[in-house]
């Protein structure tokens, strides 16, 4: 799972096996170490205890929450990401944007493992 921060978005952006493993086991994390005792952990959550897509912060955790069902649908169509904008308060919002990953046009097969096939393969700008 990649992620991707920028003013006030943050972009995960999954393979194909991360997206079935959202979808079957409700739960993809991972972590970033920085040193001793600094890690940033981040996470989706698919749940149906949950009826909107929600992001939060707290003790150096990113979480996001999405609720099943809409999980479901996204995995099994051909819609590139489920996105949201979220109050932070202040008339400020945080995007958060949950993408398949597309193969890159450029990069070879074994740099493309595992991703979505890109739309625009095989095409000619």
């Amino acid at each position: 799972m990649k992620l991707r921060m920028q003013a006030n978005s943050i972009r995960f952006r999954l393979k194909q096996s991360e997206v079935e493993r959202l979808v079957t086991t409700g739960l993809l994390e991972e972590a970033i170490t920085f040193g001793k005792d600094t890690t940033l952990t981040y996470f989706l959550e698919a749940s149906g205890a949950v009826t909107a897509i929600h992001a939060s912060f707290k003790n150096n955790v990113i979480a996001v929450q999405i609720p099943y069902e809409i999980v479901k649908q996204w995995a099994a169509g051909n819609e590139v990401g489920i996105e949201v904008s979220q109050s932070v308060g202040n008339r400020e919002t945080l995007q958060v944007l949950i993408e398949k990953d597309f193969a890159c046009l450029d990069k070879s097969a074994e740099e493309n493992v595992d991703t979505f096939p890109h739309p625009l393969a095989g095409t000619k700008c």
